[in-house]
C-alpha cells in the first residue's frame, strides 16, 4: 500500500503532496500543485482515482485525476457554484459530489461524470445558516448536515441515489437542547452511532443513529475542555470546537481546541459506544484540519494561524497522543485528505 496525504494551503494557493511511512509516519513531500484562489476544502472519491477541492475566491470545484504511481494531480474538470463550500464528500459509489455552505445555509449536489469530474450541480437546497459539514451513512441513503450557530441543528435528509436529488427526512432536523453548535460529524466503524463536534459548545455529543430510518437521538454529551486551571495549549482566545476523527476501530476519538489550542482525546465504550476522557495534547495554534491515517495509527493536525503541521502516533493501548514532528506547511493550511493506492 501507498499512502499519500493531500493539504490544501489556501494562503499559499497550493495542495501539498506527501506520502507516509506506514510504520513511522513519518511523511516524505513529493511535489505542490499550485492552483489559483485559495483551496479550501478536500474529498476523494471512494476509489482514491479522483480528487476535488474548491476554491475559496472564485467558487470553483475542480476536479483531478490521481497517478497511482505518484499521487501527481492532473485537472480533468471545474464547474461553478454559488457560494464556495467549507466542506465537500462524494457519496459512497463516487456518482455525486456534495458540499455544505456555510454562508448561504445550503447544501449542494453535483453529479460526477464517467470520467470523474464534478459537472454542474443538480440541486442547491437550502437548510439554515451556517451548515459546515455533510457525511452519508453506510446505506448510501442518509445524509447528516451539522450547523453551528444560528442555526444551531443536524438536518436529516435522504438521498435519491439515481438523481443525485436530497429531501428532507420524515424527521427533518434534531436540535440540540441548548446552544451548541454542531460543527462536524462522523459515524461509529462498527455501531449505529454519530459524534458531533460543537463549535460554540465546546463539546462532543454522541448520537445512537436509526439505521432504517436515518434518524439521531443523542445520549451523551461531554466537555471538550479540560478542568478548570488545566492548560497545556497556548490559548487565550474564546475557545471553539473544529473537526473531529475517529480511529477505524471504534476505540478512539479525537476532537481540536481552537482557541484552548489542544486535542481532546476520548475512549469510546466498546459496548454502549459512550464517551471518556483520556486526556489533552498541545497543538498548533487554531487547529482547524485533522485527519487520520487509513490505518488509525497517527493523528495530523494543521495549526491555521500557525502555518504548521504536528504529527502524532496514537498508542494503540490507551488512545494517547505521542508527538512525531512539527513541519512548516505554508500559510492558513486549511484541509488534510488521505488517498490509498494499492502497489
Amino acid at each position: 500500500m501507498t499512502y499519500y496525504m493531500y493539504t490544501s494551503i489556501s494562503g499559499e494557493n497550493k495542495i501539498l503532496i506527501h506520502t507516509m511511512d506506514p510504520d513511522t509516519g513519518l511523511l516524505q513531500h513529493r511535489e505542490d500543485v499550485e492552483l489559483h484562489g485559495g483551496p479550501v476544502p478536500l474529498a476523494a472519491d471512494p476509489a482514491g482515482k479522483f480528487l476535488y477541492t474548491a476554491l475559496n475566491s472564485t467558487s470553483e470545484v475542480l476536479s483531478f485525476s490521481i497517478d497511482p504511481g505518484t499521487g501527481g494531480l492532473t485537472q480533468i474538470g471545474s464547474t461553478g457554484l454559488r457560494e464556495t463550500p467549507c466542506y465537500l464528500l462524494t457519496d459512497r459509489r463516487g456518482k455525486f459530489l456534495l458540499g455544505a455552505h456555510y454562508s448561504a445555509g445550503a447544501v449542494s449536489v453535483n453529479p460526477i461524470a464517467g470520467d470523474g469530474a464534478a459537472t454542474d450541480f443538480v440541486q442547491w437546497l437550502e437548510t439554515a445558516p451556517r451548515a459546515h459539514c455533510v457525511q452519508i451513512d453506510a446505506s448510501n441513503r442518509f445524509v447528516l448536515v451539522p450547523h453551528v450557530m444560528p442555526g444551531n441543528a443536524v438536518f436529516q435528509l435522504v438521498l435519491d441515489q439515481e438523481t443525485g436529488e436530497l429531501s428532507p427526512n420524515a424527521v427533518p432536523k434534531v436540535v440540540p437542547a441548548v446552544e451548541e453548535g454542531p460543527r462536524h460529524c462522523c459515524f461509529h466503524p462498527g455501531k449505529d452511532i454519530v459524534y458531533t463536534s460543537n463549535e460554540q459548545g465546546s463539546s462532543v455529543t454522541a448520537y445512537h443513529f436509526a439505521a432504517a430510518a436515518g434518524t439521531l437521538s443523542p445520549f451523551q454529551t461531554i466537555s471538550n475542555l479540560p478542568p478548570e486551571g488545566h492548560h497545556p495549549g497556548t490559548g487565550g482566545e474564546k475557545n471553539s470546537c473544529s473537526q473531529i476523527a475517529i480511529t477505524p476501530s471504534g476505540r478512539f476519538l479525537y476532537a481540536p481546541n481552537r482557541g484552548h489550542d489542544s486535542m481532546a482525546c476520548f475512549r469510546l465504550d466498546e459496548e454502549t459506544g459512550e464517551l471518556s476522557t483520556i486526556g489533552y495534547q498541545a497543538i498548533e495554534k487554531h487547529t482547524r484540519g485533522i485527519s487520520l491515517d487509513p490505518q488509525g495509527k497517527f493523528l495530523f493536525a494543521t495549526g491555521a494561524a500557525s502555518g504548521r503541521m504536528a504529527t502524532f502516533r496514537i498508542s494503540e493501548k490507551t488512545g494517547a497522543l505521542e508527538p512525531l514532528e512539527n513541519l512548516a506547511v505554508g500559510q492558513g493550511p486549511m484541509w488534510v485528505q488521505f488517498v490509498t493506492q494499492r502497489d
